[in-house]
């Protein structure tokens, strides 16, 4: 499956959001499968993704690591979740790896 990865908006902190996903179809709808949206943190040496939340559209599932009042501030956090996703992302990120999306000769497309 191609990858997708959109840079969404910002943090009301300031930081930017990046989606990384991988769309299917279902009965010509798109469909993530996954989707995980990260705050950048720029200002931490090394450059730092935090996971905000992770979509499955064929499971029906969306988790959010934050909780937020009406102006985006972040108020409760869900911390097991928030480990959970760290370590699903690391192994993503391996095999995505592993798959070349991120070697030299991987063909990129700026849409």
């Amino acid at each position: 499956m191609p990858l997708s990865v959109e840079v969404i908006g910002q943090s009301t902190e300031g930081s930017r959001l990046i989606a990384i996903c991988h769309y299917g179809q279902q009965q010509g709808d798109l469909m993530r499968d996954p989707e995980m949206v990260f705050e950048m943190h720029t200002s931490a040496a090394p450059d730092m993704a935090e996971p905000l939340s992770f979509r499955n559209d064929y499971m029906g599932l969306l988790q959010e690591v934050y909780r937020c009042d009406d102006s985006g501030k972040k108020t409760h956090v869900n911390t097991p979740l928030k480990q959970e996703l760290t370590s699903f992302a690391r192994t993503w990120f391996t095999n995505l790896r592993d798959q070349g999306f991120f070697d030299d000769t991987a063909t990129r497309e700026r849409l």
